[in-house]
């Protein structure tokens, strides 16, 4: 098996099997109808179609708003993430729906939420939860995940002792999620600007604020043409995904080296931070973090709940429940629901734009794999500080939110919606080619030299064979992006056209019920494009050409 993350083991392809069943499906619908039913069907809010008036702010106080809501958002996660987690160690019965719901969350694109939570929550608040919305369901889900890496004598040694819920939770699995759990959060910061920006944007037009962060600004003074203002506010959101990238993001990666049992990866350097360095040789730092420690061996130890008993039985009874019937049920609910709130006539045309946006971003991935495979091939063919520099510039690319280029591309005639999504999407395709081509073993390369393999014949035997198991589940990361962004990038479009660009409008509008149907069958579309096509073809790929 190549040496990097991505490429998944065999547990967790047949985790995904596992997955796809009609209870994922149902917690979609069922939500949707409870959605439906719910909303409040009086006359919708009025929207602002043009930018409020008022004095531009200083640059200082746009960024100040953006790294508030940066912040609160991260608590927003980690708060969310351990409760949720440590219930779904606690109580099986609420991990048994709580896993199939995060296969559903992970579907949802985060920018449909906004005009919903905004008719809940407070404008700020609209911003933090979106934002964060990227983000929860990969930690929990890592978190989940750890307890497959749990090796069986510490469980034993955690049954013998006795050991609680929140005990276990804390003292065992926690410390084992924490590699895969950074590593997690790293992979969803691209969606999470994504998210943030574009939710500052669209809810300075929805609360008829004058400011809000670094989105709204951008978003203003592309709607007023000054392009300045665009630049100067682009430059300030790039230094503050620098400093949460160098003063958050690296040092918790670095940190979490060591909890990683085998160590770090052998194909690749140990990721360094200089403030984590500083850190660690800094007397008064050392001191707050053995206050620290303490502190959270103290929490760990709680006895809270009972000792963890496992009943197979019991476990055995859950699987044998008719799922077939959760299906048809919930679609009824959810005809009902659709029919309660007056969409039908919406349901048509809403399929339509569907299809259209499916077709988006099918060639979006199409065109990243077409351009990124040979030039990752190419490049991983260089010398090595030739091909570690185009991994750090396409790593640092990545991050930058790419929604902040779309007026540039809309005033240079390039709007067309896959080229706009590639935008967001190409990073991490490109990055996951390269580090999958440098994880080739040595004596492949070695092999391939000495029978003389060179051209099609070597990239067809060989390096395209070698990358394939990462690269399928590279497409399963990148589709991510492309669902955040596909609002955005359709509405560029001259012409409105896709199921991004007609919620776009609704949220503008302040249509909750139709808004809440556009979304369900965005999310509908993006399991269905994971579920029978991305999923199967990592699998596969995992299966045949792993080593």
């Amino acid at each position: 098996m190549t040496g990097s993350p991505m490429a998944m083991p065999m547990r967790i392809m047949h985790r995904w099997r596992q997955r796809m069943s009609g209870i994922e499906l149902s917690i979609l619908f069922c939500a949707t109808a409870l959605a439906l039913l719910v909303a409040h069907r009086g006359p919708a809010m009025s929207v602002l179609a043009a930018v409020p008036p008022g004095l531009t702010p200083p640059l200082w106080e746009v960024a100040g708003l953006t790294l508030l809501h940066i912040a609160l958002s991260l608590v927003i996660v980690v708060g969310t993430s351990l409760l949720l987690s440590g219930a779904a160690c606690q109580w099986p019965r609420f991990r048994a729906f709580l896993v199939p719901a995060l296969s559903v969350a992970r579907a949802i694109p985060g920018l449909g939420l906004i005009g919903i939570l905004a008719a809940i929550f407070p404008p700020d608040l609209t911003i933090m939860l979106v934002a964060a919305s990227s983000m929860i369901w990969r930690i929990v889900t890592a978190v989940l995940d750890a307890e497959d890496t749990l090796p069986a004598a510490l469980d034993e040694v955690a049954t013998g002792l006795r050991m609680t819920g929140w005990q276990r939770f804390w003292r065992l699995q926690m410390p084992i999620a924490v590699p895969l759990t950074t590593f997690r959060a790293m992979q969803a910061m691209p969606a999470f600007w994504v998210r943030l920006l574009s939710a500052e944007g669209v809810m300075m037009l929805m609360s008829h604020q004058t400011t809000g962060g670094c989105g709204a600004e951008v978003l203003r003074a592309t709607l007023e043409h000054h392009p300045v203002r665009i630049i100067e506010v682009s430059v300030v959101i790039l230094l503050l995904i620098l400093l949460l990238d160098q003063a958050v993001m690296r040092p918790m990666v670095g940190w979490a080296q060591r909890y990683r049992p085998e160590g770090p990866f052998e194909e690749r350097s140990r990721p360094q931070s200089w403030l984590l360095m500083i850190w660690r040789r800094t007397k008064p730092m050392l001191w707050i973090s053995g206050i620290i420690g303490r502190a959270l061996t103290w929490i760990g130890n709680w006895r809270i709940g009972r000792p963890r008993i496992i009943l197979p039985e019991r476990t055995k009874a859950i699987r044998q429940l008719p799922e077939a019937l959760l299906p048809v049920v919930s679609l009824l609910l959810l005809v009902y629901a659709i029919y309660h709130a007056g969409l039908l006539r919406l349901l048509p045309s809403d399929l339509a734009e569907a299809m259209l946006t499916l077709l988006h971003v099918c060639g979006t991935l199409v065109l990243c794999v077409l351009v990124w495979v040979p030039l990752g091939l190419l490049i991983s063919e260089s010398r090595s500080s030739l091909r570690n520099l185009c991994r750090a510039a396409v790593a640092a690319c990545g991050l930058f939110p790419a929604v902040l280029l779309y007026p540039l591309c809309r005033e240079l005639g390039l709007n067309s919606a896959v080229v706009l999504l590639f935008l967001g999407a190409h990073w991490l395709i490109g990055i996951v080619v390269l580090d999958a081509a440098k994880a080739i073993p040595s004596g492949l390369r070695q092999v391939a030299t000495g029978l003389r393999l060179r051209g099609v014949l070597l990239w067809r035997r060989l390096l395209l064979p070698a990358i394939a198991p990462e690269l399928g589940g590279g497409l399963l990361t990148a589709v991510v992006p492309v669902w955040n962004a596909v609002m955005v990038a359709e509405a560029f479009v001259p012409a409105d056209s896709g199921l991004g660009a007609r919620l776009l409008s609704e949220v503008l509008s302040g249509a909750v019920s139709a808004q809440i149907l556009a979304l369900m069958l965005l999310t509908l579309l993006s399991m269905m494009l994971d579920r029978l096509v991305l999923q199967p073809l990592a699998v596969n790929a995992a299966q045949k050409y792993t080593i």
